[in-house]
């Protein structure tokens, strides 16, 4: 599998907050099948790039160092997890905070509600930047659960979006579980994601999530959110539509 969204890195936000526990969340990667992690830091101040980048690009150089020594069969590439606002409208080299150094970029809204137009105007200046918005957890946004028609225009706009494992395995509630089962099998939603943040609290065994989701989400659904199109994105390649079946 491969992990698009997750707070692997130590000290950088509400993630992991020791080496020890960003080692304790790659070897619950490995022991699930993950095999790519995109570490994916919360950027809520864009004007504070350049310093994200130096210490993200300095945690990532220095966890795929240890996990080459110890033979973990794991890479983590960068990213950063993007918190929406009037200053992305100011913002310069969001390209470099992008999945890979593609043309995604994940980004987050508010989980107060907001006016639902907002959504729609902070995407377009993204891809007027000319990036592609990947919508991280659509589900928990109060805003999207009122006006789901949101996601919807988001995704003719040309963004993408990522469910959370745990949001399908109804760790947060039977409303955001069915709200994310809905974005996935209608095809709103292409990817799934685990969004750890901490080996126990909120960790990445999406092994053991995945037991506890509806049945509609079958094993080749999995297989296409947390593998075939995560592929796509780390490419840098347009996500093609969901073959017939899935």
């Amino acid at each position: 599998m491969i992990d698009l969204h997750c707070h692997i890195l130590w000290d950088m936000d509400d993630g992991a907050d020791s080496m020890e526990k960003t080692i304790a969340l790659c070897r619950g990667a490995v022991k699930n099948g993950i095999r790519i992690i995109a570490a994916t830091p919360h950027l809520t101040d864009v004007e504070l790039i350049d310093d994200f980048l130096y210490t993200r690009n300095q945690r990532i150089s220095e966890l795929n160092t240890y996990l080459k020594a110890e033979k973990m069969p794991l890479k983590v590439c960068g990213g950063a997890e993007v918190y929406l606002n009037n200053h992305i409208f100011e913002a310069e080299n969001l390209n470099e905070i992008t999945i890979n150094r593609s043309k995604y970029l994940l980004c987050e809204y508010s989980l107060q509600p907001f006016e639902p137009e907002r959504a729609l105007v902070f995407a377009e200046e993204i891809l007027e930047q000319g990036l592609i918005p990947l919508i991280a957890h659509p589900e928990r946004y109060p805003t999207f659960q009122r006006y789901p028609a949101i996601a919807q225009e988001l995704r003719d706009m040309g963004a993408h979006m990522q469910v959370n494992a745990d949001s399908l395995a109804g760790y947060l509630g039977e409303e955001i579980q069915e709200f994310a089962k809905s974005l996935l099998l209608d095809g709103t939603a292409e990817l799934i994601a685990t969004d750890a943040h901490d080996p126990q609290y909120r960790n990445n065994a999406i092994l053991r999530l995945q037991e506890q989701f509806p049945p509609e989400i079958t094993k080749d659904l999995i297989y296409w959110a947390t593998w075939i199109a995560p592929q796509y994105i780390l490419r840098n390649a347009e996500i093609p539509a969901r073959p017939n079946g899935i």
